[in-house]
């Protein structure tokens, strides 16, 4: 899968861009705060229909504006050219297109482009709040597995009608029992999704780990499941319909949906200890890199095809040895890096884009 050209139009400090893309290595070379992340964060977009930074669609508007308009043009393995477009207002809702069709669904289009992004801020998978190694198992899964965003969005609706139903507080028991019964049945299936997409995972990012390191680290990753150990959908199901039904009267205190699959977590251990305790910052960002190289590898085991590769300014801080490393394994696919200074790659001949002030050169 390779990104052919992408456009913006007043997306965040860009007020018109149009760039083309070689099938290999791009580098996108610009000062701090020149706009080099805001591209990245433009092709992610159409691979999870919303931005890696966790904002409000309104946030990618340039200041001043009342829209946004990005576009992508891309092709497959089979060298099949595709487009999709994204109209963004602040007083209308996005309009995404494949083409001239306009979807209606994120189910529509999830998996037509896939791409796999790695940022600074992604050490939050080892050392962050649960919700952010969440976030990335859900958008990784969906990326392979569209449907899978339709359970997703059903259980995340569910509970906020359930919170606000808690909130409230004179709440109905009878229809809280039934946002309880559908969020035990939708955390069956969303739960075991993830620990088998965990598995596969930890599989893939051991490997990658223990090439990086010379055989020194050695990296594992537990699913942890709210309702305890379960293997099934169905035995989740029913552990979450005890637990939801014992612990009502703590919800009502509360005034807010305490179980559920939106509250697991996984654990990542380096040699058997935490990472996010123990794992110094060069050990964080090197577990990080590889779990972000085993979503590629799963990416394209399950569809065939490599993702895109996107890497935000984080070449420059890695040793030699680790810099070719990573750029030895992601050989034969398409890679678009941002980074302060073009020569600190040392990458010659290849595809250059220099950004300032949110226009390109």
């Amino acid at each position: 899968m390779n990104v052919k050209q992408l456009t913006v139009r007043n997306f965040r400090n860009a007020e018109e861009n149009i760039i083309t893309f070689d099938p290999g290595v791009n580098i996108i070379c610009g000062e701090n705060a020149a706009g080099k992340t805001n591209l990245l964060e433009a092709v992610f977009y159409f691979a999870a229909g919303k931005s890696f930074r966790n904002c409000k669609d309104r946030e990618l508007i340039r200041f001043g504006c009342e829209s946004a308009n990005i576009e992508i043009v891309f092709s497959d393995e089979n060298g099949v050219e595709k487009k999709m477009s994204a109209a963004i207002g602040k007083n209308f809702r996005r309009v995404i297109k494949i083409g001239e069709y306009r979807i209606t669904k994120l189910s529509e289009y999830l998996g037509l482009f896939r791409a796999v992004i790695f940022t600074p801020d992604h050490l939050n998978l080892v050392k962050g709040a649960p919700e952010n190694r969440r976030r990335f198992l859900d958008m990784a899964i969906c990326q392979s597995f569209p449907k899978y965003a339709q359970s997703l969005s059903e259980y995340n609706k569910c509970v906020a009608q359930k919170n606000a139903l808690l909130k409230r507080g004179a709440a109905d028991d009878l229809l809280l029992e039934v946002y309880n019964e559908r969020i035990a049945s939708l955390s069956g299936s969303i739960t075991v999704n993830r620990k088998k997409y965990t598995l596969r995972l930890e599989e893939e990012a051991a490997k990658f780990l223990d090439d990086m390191s010379g055989g020194r680290e050695k990296l594992r990753c537990e699913y942890r499941a709210q309702c305890g150990e379960a293997d099934t959908a169905e035995e989740i199901r029913e552990k979450y319909r005890v637990i939801l039904k014992d612990r009502l009267a703590a919800e009502k205190e509360r005034a807010q949906a305490l179980y559920g699959a939106h509250k697991d977590d996984f654990n990542v251990t380096l040699n058997r200890r935490s990472a996010k305790i123990y794992g110094s910052q060069g050990q964080q960002r090197s577990a990080v890199l590889a779990l972000k190289l085993a979503e590629g590898e799963l990416s394209a085991r399950l569809t065939g095809e490599y993702p895109v590769f996107l890497l935000d300014d984080i070449l420059s801080e890695l040793d030699a040895g680790r810099k070719e490393y990573i750029l030895s394994r992601l050989d034969g696919r398409q890679v678009i890096i941002t980074g302060c200074e073009s020569e600190i790659f040392g990458l010659e001949g290849k595809n250059r884009v220099f950004v300032k002030d949110g226009k390109t050169e």
